[in-house]
């Protein structure tokens, strides 16, 4: 009985992680504010130097603006992590700068970061202590990103969250919260980018369930989400993670179960 009523209670969890969706979205911008520019945009992308003052693209790439200007059309309903990694996965793609490793100089990283508002709270970016890029091969790059604290907490949705009411009780996602980095690789999947591998990030907030089995999660790790080219949609993969048994008080059972399950679901998605 025992063992029977924690998978139920597991698969009631994992059914009710909402990630970043939520089931009101009329606080949620639809159009860029009007001081956004897209042709400041594509300075700061080419203004990009490596730590060692070695532009990343010796030249205008004709391609590159192509994309970027679709990626960022106000006429098209995007989310901002969208635009947030496909914009880092076309910098790896395009850039002519002849290195496979490299630190991105961090005051043109966080000028590009505000002027093309990809993240809600422009302060943000703003605790960026380092970037990495290791691009071996360019359409799969590795991402490594430090912050200039061992905790860093990124607000969704100005820190109302985002939420849904399930399974007898309100799910709520919070914050992201990064452990002193940040880490994760892109890739191409048809006209879709997807994010995987993430590291050293939890999604913090409060989910679980009310009823026949009572369960209180609050730190969830994102494994990979793959963005729907444009639409607010995007597959997320996520599980329970390891540092909410670090936190938190389970049972023994539970933490083992949540090591080999994976949660998957399509939903709108942002911060």
């Amino acid at each position: 009985m025992f063992r029977n009523s924690t998978c139920l209670c597991l698969m009631l969890l994992l059914v009710t992680i909402p990630v970043f969706a939520s089931d009101s979205k009329s606080d949620q911008p639809t159009t860029k504010p009007t001081e956004f520019s897209i042709n400041q945009v594509l300075d700061d992308v080419y203004a990009l130097v490596d730590s060692e003052n070695v532009k990343l693209f010796n030249e205008k790439n004709v391609e590159m603006d192509k994309e970027l200007k679709e990626l960022f059309d106000v006429s098209i309903l995007r989310s901002k992590l969208e635009q947030f990694y496909t914009m880092l996965f076309y910098i790896s793609r395009y850039a002519s700068i002849g290195k496979d490793e490299f630190i991105i100089d961090r005051d043109s990283t966080i000028k590009l970061l505000i002027s093309s508002e990809v993240f809600t709270n422009r302060e943000f970016p703003k605790r960026i202590s380092k970037v990495y890029l290791f691009r071996h091969s360019r359409e799969r790059p590795f991402y490594k990103v430090l912050f200039d604290g061992d905790r860093v907490e990124l607000n969704l949705n100005k820190g109302d969250g985002y939420g849904i009411s399930r399974e007898g009780m309100r799910q709520q996602a919070k914050a992201l919260v990064f452990y002193g980095s940040f880490s994760f690789c892109l890739k191409k999947n048809g006209e879709n980018v997807e994010a995987f591998d993430f590291e050293d990030v939890d999604l913090y907030g409060f989910f679980g369930s009310r009823g026949f089995i009572n369960v209180d999660i609050n730190y969830v790790a994102v494994r990979s989400v793959e963005f729907h080219k444009g639409s607010e949609m995007a597959l997320v993969r996520a599980k329970v993670s390891r540092r909410e048994f670090e936190i938190n008080e389970h049972t023994w059972l539970l933490a083992l179960v949540t090591r080999f399950v994976t949660d998957k679901s399509l939903q709108p998605l942002d911060w």
